[in-house]
C-alpha cells in the first residue's frame, strides 16, 4: 500500500546528495535550492516490499530510507530479470533512461522517497529550471550502470547470482555480524534479480555455501562472507 502526504521540511534537508552531485561544484551549489523546490511540490510516499512504484517519464524522486532494486527486464530465449542498481538514501531515481528503455522500481524493504509527480512537475521546474542540467545527467548516470550491469552479467548463472550477494551486502541496508553482512532477503528473490532459473541457482548457492561465501539461516536472512 502506497501512503502520502505533503514534504514539509522535517529532517528532509539532512539527505545528502547523490555522490555524482557532490563531487560537482557547479552542480552541488544548486543542491540546496534543489531540495527546497522538491519539498515545496513533491510528496513523501512510503511504499511496502510487496508494492511497485509507478512512474511517469517526467517524474522523479530521492530516497529518503530503505532501498529500492532498479531492474529491467532483458529478452531472450527466457526473459531475464538485470539488476541495474540497488538505490540507497540520497539516491535520485527516474524510471526513465532513454524513449525505449524504461527501468523497473521495486522495494527492498519498507522504503520512503520524496516524489515530485506530473502534475506538479511544470511548478517545480518553473521554480528549479536548472533540472535541464541535473536531469540529462542522472539519466546518463543511469545509462552506464546499465552498461555496466550488462556487462558484469554475461557469464556463468554463479557469477551473476554472486554479483547480486555483492550488491546487496555493500548497501546500508545490511549490516555487520561476527557472521558476516546479514542482508535480508532470501533464495527466491536473489534468484529473481539475478535473472537465474531455479534449477541452476539451486547447484549455484551450494556451491556458494561449500565454498564458505554464504550462509542462509531460515527463509529471510543470509550472511556474506564473500569480496566486497
Amino acid at each position: 500500500m502506497l501512503n502520502s502526504r505533503f514534504a514539509g521540511s522535517n529532517g528532509l534537508m539532512d539527505v545528502p546528495a547523490p555522490s555524482w552531485i557532490m563531487n560537482d561544484e557547479s552542480l552541488f551549489a544548486h543542491w540546496g535550492s534543489f531540495m527546497l523546490a522538491m519539498i515545496k511540490h513533491g510528496t513523501v510516499e512510503t511504499i511496502r516490499r510487496t508494492d511497485r512504484l509507478e512512474l511517469r517519464p517526467t517524474e522523479f524522486g530521492l530516497l529518503i530510507d530503505g532501498g529500492l532494486y532498479a531492474t529491467d527486464l532483458q529478452d531472450g530465449e527466457a526473459s531475464r530479470t538485470l539488476l541495474i542498481q540497488f538505490l540507497q538514501r540520497g539516491d535520485l531515481f527516474s524510471t526513465a533512461i532513454s524513449g525505449s528503455l524504461h527501468l523497473q522500481l521495486l522495494p527492498h524493504c519498507k522504503t520512503t522517497f520524496l516524489i515530485v509527480r506530473e502534475h506538479v512537475f511544470d511548478a517545480f521546474k518553473a521554480e528549479f529550471p536548472f533540472w535541464d542540467r541535473i536531469f540529462p545527467m542522472l539519466c546518463a548516470g543511469t545509462a552506464q550502470a546499465y552498461a555496466r550491469a550488462v556487462c558484469e552479467s554475461a557469464g556463468r548463472d554463479l557469477d551473476r547470482i554472486r554479483r547480486v550477494l555483492k550488491i546487496l551486502a555493500s548497501h546500508p541496508t545490511a549490516v555487520d555480524s561476527k557472521l558476516g553482512r546479514e542482508v535480508e532477503t532470501n533464495k527466491h528473490q536473489i534468484r529473481d534479480l539475478a535473472g537465474v532459473q531455479k534449477r541452476s541457482a539451486t547447484r549455484a548457492f551450494k556451491a556458494l555455501e561449500d565454498s564458505g561465501e554464504v550462509s542462509f539461516y531460515g527463509y529471510k536472512r543470509l550472511f556474506y562472507r564473500g569480496n566486497p
